[in-house]
């Protein structure tokens, strides 16, 4: 087997990547007193343009629909998102960003990338050229185990 590639060794950079990219996103979010599941419900609100059904929301963050309730209830006490009843089906719930939400977005969206530029600078042209297909690819391939993860299961 190619020594650039050992399944071993990437088994176990994985878990600590992992870590690292955690630890990083809290401690970036936190300056701006949010958590990652705050962030990633943020985000997936802007991500889907408009009012979101509660249900759909939690399924594009990847989160359940408690967890859901909980973060959103939590934005929605910061004046980040709003709240109310979908004018067709006055049973669902939809959730949606309001202006302070984007702005707050924006802001977190800037810092980000601002901090991530300095990590990425120690990097060469072609690795970072090339970071966004690799992590691209990998997250496809999880995506296809995971659905013939669940198939079997």
């Amino acid at each position: 087997m190619d020594s650039a590639w050992d399944l071993e060794s990437v088994a176990s950079l994985i878990p600590r990547l992992l870590m690292a990219f955690h630890r990083r996103y809290a401690r970036e979010l936190d300056d701006f007193g949010l958590t990652l599941p705050q962030f990633l419900i943020l985000l997936t609100l802007k991500q889907l343009e408009g009012a979101s059904r509660m249900g759909s929301l939690a399924c594009a963050a990847q989160q359940s629909a408690a967890a859901t309730t909980g973060i959103v209830d939590r934005l929605l006490e910061r004046g980040l998102v709003q709240r109310e009843r979908h004018p067709e089906d006055r049973r669902a719930v939809v959730a949606q960003l309001t202006d302070e939400g984007r702005h707050l977005l924006a802001q977190v969206k800037r810092a980000r990338a601002q901090q991530w530029g300095v990590v990425l600078q120690h990097l060469e042209p072609a690795d970072r050229q090339r970071i966004p297909i690799i992590l691209t690819t990998l997250l496809k391939a999880l995506e296809v185990a995971d659905d013939s993860y669940h198939r079997i299961n």
